[in-house]
């Protein structure tokens, strides 16, 4: 059967499309699908260290997190620590990096330099970061206690790190930090697609500066808003890992024992590595759940869609 010019041209692009996906799919399929297909299979598993092949058990970690006396209270003053990090730490990255998203949409001198400034603390490596800010958090000859004892907010030197009311907040600020600039220049990103003819007309029909920002620009900036708030989640939940470790190592106490510390010591402190996984399928789930209210609870058009389909 002769071919077409159309349907020659068809099958050769789709072969070139292919071709061009297929080592980014090998990737995805080795280094993505077959370690999350490993870690369920193990899930199931009694694994553990020096152990070739662990029984299969089932869904008796995913009870044993959840009811056994010894686990369970771990896991929900996890969960909790990670539930109250996540949210404190997402709002201010979120307002913080819409704000000086807001200011750097504006035009004036210093511009540029501001854009430059806010580049420097994500592009310092996390571990770097974290050493960082534990020389900062110093209870000796840190620079934040040096600060707030020269202008006269403390009268002696006090410890963040070994405090069980300070810890958590501690480590919240300095990912805060690192993670700002990032949202910071995507709201920039989405800003910029917002047409100044739009602006013009909201002045003639909006009166104040706030009232056009809700009524202009939080609409329009709404997609931008839901990614960020997604990516945000989805950092907070496992890249604040490298500053617990070395900041406080899930102390004082239970303080900063966060679910990602927990699967980390379930798995490579205690080896129990099918407890660990399901773990981490159970965080996983916790993202599943954020993403679902942020796409689908957030969006308008998925929820009048929902309700007309009700």
């Amino acid at each position: 059967m002769t071919l077409t010019f159309e349907q020659r041209h068809h099958r050769n692009t789709t072969a070139f499309a292919y071709r061009i996906l297929l080592p980014s799919l090998a990737f995805v399929l080795i280094f993505i699908g077959y370690p999350l297909v490993y870690s369920i299979w193990i899930s199931f598993q009694d694994f553990k260290y020096g152990v070739p092949t662990g029984n299969v058990i089932w869904f008796r970690n995913f009870l044993d997190i959840l009811t056994s006396s010894t686990v369970a209270p771990q896991f929900y003053n996890s969960l909790l620590v990670t539930l109250k990090f996540t949210v404190v730490a997402v709002a201010a990255v979120v307002i913080i990096s819409l704000g000086i998203a807001l200011i750097i949409n504006e035009r004036f001198r210093g511009n540029d330099l501001l854009k430059l400034a806010l580049l420097l603390p994500y592009a310092i490596p996390g571990p770097v970061n974290a050493v960082m800010w534990n020389w900062i958090y110093d209870p000796t000859f840190g620079v934040l206690n040096g600060l707030l004892y020269q202008v006269g907010f403390i009268k002696e030197y006090f410890t963040i790190t070994g405090n069980p009311d300070l810890a958590l907040w501690g480590i919240a600020f300095a990912y805060i930090w690192k993670f700002v600039p990032y949202s910071t220049f995507l709201f920039v990103a989405g800003l910029s697609t917002i047409p100044q003819s739009v602006y013009e007309a909201a002045q003639m029909d909006c009166a104040g500066t706030w009232r056009i920002f809700r009524k202009v620009t939080l609409p329009l900036l709404m997609p931008v808003l839901q990614m960020v708030l997604v990516i945000q989640t989805i950092f907070a939940l496992l890249m604040h890992f490298g500053l617990v470790f070395v900041l406080t190592r899930g102390g004082p106490g239970n303080a900063t024992s966060t679910l990602a510390w927990l699967i980390y010591n379930e798995s490579f402190t205690f080896t129990q590595f099918g407890r660990g996984a399901a773990m981490a399928i159970m965080l996983s789930l916790i993202m599943i759940v954020f993403i679902y209210l942020y796409l689908v609870v957030l969006n308008p058009e998925k929820r009048s869609a929902r309700t007309q389909g009700a």
